[in-house]
């Protein structure tokens, strides 16, 4: 029988999360309010048990310096780390370590910081951008891709 690996309960489903970058099995009392990735056992396929997956966009991916975004947008408003975090309902230390990046934000706090302080933190790959070879179904190679770096000049 599987152990959560925050509480160290015993319990037939569990959870898999993301907590600081870190990937965990927990019991549903400890995956309560988090990203849920998948879950594993009897209820897992019940509905009573199972929370929605979150999935990744495919072709977006944080801005550069996402924490030096934040950041600048949060000190150009006047707020206080402090002030962010009750307005979003995070903790100050989360905001904190997303600021130093030194963690992802979730999904859910990078909707919410986007709303508060009017940013962007996702970047949309242009199609030119995403190797796509035409006339293939595999990925590109390296050389594939230093060959295309050659023509733009990059």
């Amino acid at each position: 029988m599987p152990e959560c690996e925050i509480c160290g309960k015993k319990v037939d489903t569990v959870y898999e999360i993301v907590l600081d970058g870190a990937q965990m099995l927990v019991c549903e009392k400890d995956a309560k309010g988090r990203d849920v990735v998948n879950a594993f056992g009897p209820d897992a396929g019940s509905g009573r048990a199972r929370r929605p997956v979150s999935e990744e966009p495919t072709q977006e991916e944080l801005v550069e310096g996402y924490g030096e975004v934040i950041r600048k947008s949060r000190e150009a408003m006047g707020l206080p780390v402090r002030v962010l975090a009750e307005r979003i309902n995070e903790k100050e230390s989360t905001l904190t370590r997303i600021e130093k990046q030194e963690t992802l934000p979730s999904e859910k706090t990078r909707k919410k910081l986007e709303k508060e302080l009017g940013i962007k933190l996702l970047n949309k790959e242009p199609e030119e951008k995403r190797f796509v070879q035409s006339g293939k179904n595999e990925p590109p190679t390296l050389w594939d891709m230093a060959k295309k770096d050659e023509k733009h000049g990059e």
